[in-house]
């Protein structure tokens, strides 16, 4: 028997290496000696107008490769740690559970729902940053633990998602579109995961209550998981691409 929810060992590596990545692209693409005063103003013209995420610019020129790389840009330094200082704290928590491979598929299906959201409310306006991607994390990470047999409310993730979803309505300048866009693509990443402890059933009442669970054969099929990722990421792929195209008549 062991805790539940506790995996030992092991570093976060895809978390890592997703979180180093921005730093780098956020070093090569920012004049750093504007950065200090955390004020926007500090992101290279050539590198929005090159990699940010917009309408016209992946529909008419077929630039599809923003879909991706906006994720990587970040308009300040602010924006810069908030989203990495998330990604980690929520990377780390669900990489214990699903391994290296598997939070980068979430990441990266995240960072693409992000992205058909954002053009899909606002396909007009460049939108950049990672807070997609970390929506798509927390969605997953909470129905991962949930189907573990956890309760992510007691450790705080269901607050912390409604708390962000209502700070993603009130404060100026966000793309909703991209957070709720990444939340939704995460949920569905992590009912695709499935529960990652090796059990052949739910949880029962009493391992609810106790918080311990019986490790047993796997549930799901690694070839089953990366197939309905592959899925999610090709859908939430083609939808930018019909978003992009919306940008002359918005639908919002």
């Amino acid at each position: 028997m062991r805790r539940l929810g506790v995996r030992r060992g092991g570093q976060p590596i895809a978390t890592v290496v997703f979180a180093s990545a921005s730093v780098v692209v956020f070093a090569l693409t920012h004049n750093l000696a504007r950065i200090v005063p955390f004020a926007r103003g500090s992101l290279r013209f050539s590198a929005l107008d090159g990699y940010g995420l917009v309408g016209p610019y992946v529909a008419e020129l077929g630039e599809w490769w923003r879909i991706v790389t906006g994720t990587f840009l970040h308009a300040d330094l602010r924006h810069l740690l908030f989203n990495m200082l998330v990604l980690y704290l929520l990377g780390r928590r669900l990489e214990r559970f699903t391994g290296a491979a598997l939070l980068a598929g979430t990441y990266v299906v995240s960072l693409i729902g992000g992205s058909a959201g954002a053009l899909l409310l606002r396909p007009d306006a460049f939108v950049v940053g990672a807070s997609g991607a970390v929506y798509g994390l927390m969605g997953a990470a909470y129905v991962v633990e949930y189907l573990r047999g956890g309760n992510p409310w007691r450790d705080g993730l269901g607050s912390l998602i409604i708390v962000n979803v209502v700070i993603s309505f009130l404060i100026p300048g966000i793309s909703i579109g991209g957070h709720l866009g990444g939340l939704v693509a995460g949920v569905l990443a992590g009912l695709a995961i499935g529960d990652t402890s090796r059990r052949r059933g739910p949880p029962t009442l009493a391992e609810r209550l106790s918080g311990e669970i019986v490790d047993m054969p796997l549930r799901r099929s690694p070839y089953v998981v990366w197939g309905l990722l592959t899925a999610i990421g090709t859908a939430s792929f083609m939808g930018a691409l019909v978003a992009a195209g919306t940008w002359r008549n918005p639908l919002f």
